[in-house]
């Protein structure tokens, strides 16, 4: 049992606290030099994928004409996955030379319109956006830049989310972004980014290859393992910047952490061949910040039950269990919070926190009886 409780425990702090502390500091001191070419404008297509997006479409349209960059190379194509509401008619709607409509009449999900999409790009680079991601104007020349150097197969950038109420989901989610993004520029920094963001990521299009669409995958992280393991790095730029609005609610955030989960497990097995030795720091990434973390929920339960088992030998174990308490009870409390004042107060980290834990489990379930369906399910902005 004491094995057991320790090893829990040191696994949980290390992927938690340790790894990303370590990676910081390396990052911070010791970071892997890039070549950087602010003059370096390639072709680039950027690939919106929409589904039931007409309160926002207009709008991002509008962003993307706007964008500063060279006006002969650029173009935007738009996909609607089988929209039921204003999505088409807006698409239709839109005269602008460079605007490109997709009109799909039945859902396919996102990884099969992608693989219909990308052979429609003449640009050098992709770049992927959400439908609901607004890009400030000088984006996409903080991206493109990077590619001047031939060692670098794809960059992402920065997605800051904007919480227009203090919902616990919203604002759980923008704490738990502003933490990986310190995570996912350090190891960008060291060799790779591990998981691009979906909002705002670019890749050299003859890098591209087409994802497996039998099993639902999340297309950013698949697009970078990928890059990975033809042995290119993966730059994190946080000056490329999109903003996009945090979940309106908990229920709608937990939703969407399931789906994420479910495809993350999906992914496993396309991993394997990153774990290896010789490829270094990415499998220590991979492991460290993907893997372990997914595991939580698992090491969360074998410490508390080898914790409970302990306590007749006294000692440090009546503290950790009291400090688990503490942990549970101030995710109970967001939890009640939100239900009763949709407010959780100084809960917020506890409540998110077992929010997502609770996602993975369900999300692994799900992933392992393939009862995770393949389409998206919008959640409202």
């Amino acid at each position: 049992m004491k094995i057991l409780f320790w090893a829990c425990l040191s696994l949980i702090a290390y992927t938690y606290l340790i790894y990303p502390f370590f990676v910081i500091i390396w990052g911070r001191y010791f970071p892997r030099k890039s070549h950087v070419d602010a003059a370096h404008t390639p072709s680039v297509s950027m690939v919106v994928i929409a589904y039931n997006e007409e309160d926002i479409l207009e709008h991002k349209i509008e962003n993307c004409l706007g964008l500063d960059y060279p006006p002969g190379k650029i173009e935007f194509l738009f996909a609607s996955d089988g929209s039921t509401d204003r999505t088409d008619e807006i698409l239709r709607a839109c005269h602008a030379e460079n605007v490109k409509p997709f009109l799909y009449p039945e859902r396919r999900g996102k990884t099969s319109v992608i693989n219909t999409l990308v052979p429609e790009a003449n640009g050098e680079i992709l770049i992927f956006s959400d439908a609901n991601s607004i890009y400030q104007p000088d984006a996409l020349k903080k991206l493109v830049r990077y590619f001047a150097d031939p060692e670098v197969g794809g960059v992402c950038g920065r997605l800051e989310l904007l919480s227009s109420s203090a919902d616990p989901g919203g604002q759980g989610e923008g704490l738990y972004w502003k933490y990986e993004n310190r995570i996912k520029e350090a190891e960008g920094a060291i060799q790779s980014v591990i998981g691009a963001n979906g909002a705002i990521y670019a890749i050299k299009t003859d890098l591209f290859q087409p994802l497996p669409t039998k099993t639902l995958l999340m297309d950013d992280f698949m697009i970078t393992l990928q890059l990975l393991q033809q042995g290119y790095r993966v730059i994190y730029e946080p000056r490329a910047i999109a903003t996009e609005s945090t979940s309106p609610d908990m229920e709608s955030e937990f939703t969407r952490k399931i789906r994420i989960a479910a495809a993350n497990f999906n992914a496993l097995p396309f991993m394997l061949k990153l774990l290896t030795p010789s490829q270094g720091f990415n499998a220590l990434a991979i492991f460290s910040h993907k893997i372990l973390r997914w595991m939580v929920p698992f090491l969360g339960g074998g410490m508390l039950l080898s914790n409970l088992l302990l306590l007749r030998t006294g000692g440090i174990y009546g503290i950790i269990i009291a400090f688990q308490g503490i942990i549970y009870a101030g995710a109970l409390l967001g939890y009640l919070g939100d239900r009763l004042f949709r407010n959780s107060g100084p809960f917020i980290p506890f409540y998110y926190l077992a929010m997502i834990n609770i996602a993975l489990l369900i999300g692994f379930w799900r992933s392992i009886t393939g009862t995770q369906k393949k389409a998206w399910k919008r959640v409202p902005h």
